[in-house]
């Protein structure tokens, strides 16, 4: 940003269904955001699970022990952690998250338009995912 015009733009290719993994992608997003900057995420494979109308917060910890698994247990329940759709809805807010779903996933995991939560800006494939990341400032892979 420092004097540009445009905004700093971040993608992140969300492929991994992880709680922490998932919820490292959004607490970027919303830094990002919170700093006047704009974030177009893809959610695919795994992560795409999480925009599915009731699984959002389900609490899948991948190749982690359990103790982590844990911890992550006890700080949402208390409060201390946010969940996925609260920290979706925060982002939300700021009115520059544009969440994607990508359509290859949808077909491979058998998922429909309908069932994704209304937080879904729109469906995409990958090349024009790949179009949006060209232009960003930077691009990450989760």
């Amino acid at each position: 940003m420092d004097g540009e015009d445009r905004q700093y733009k971040l993608c992140l290719f969300v492929h991994s269904g992880s709680y922490d993994k998932v919820y490292q992608a959004l607490s970027l997003a919303n830094t990002t955001l919170a700093k006047g900057g704009e974030v177009h995420a893809l959610f695919a494979y795994g992560a795409l699970k999480r925009l599915v109308r009731g699984k959002t917060d389900d609490l899948v910890v991948e190749g982690e022990p359990a103790p982590f698994f844990e911890e992550l247990r006890k700080n949402i329940e208390r409060g201390s952690m946010e969940k996925i759709s609260d920290l979706i809805d925060m982002g939300k807010r700021f009115g520059r998250l544009k969440l994607y779903a990508c359509s290859g996933s949808m077909a491979v995991l058998n998922i429909t338009r309908d069932e994704l939560i209304d937080e879904v800006d729109t469906v995409t494939g990958l090349v024009r995912f790949t179009e949006i990341a060209m232009d960003a400032d930077l691009a990450l892979y989760i």
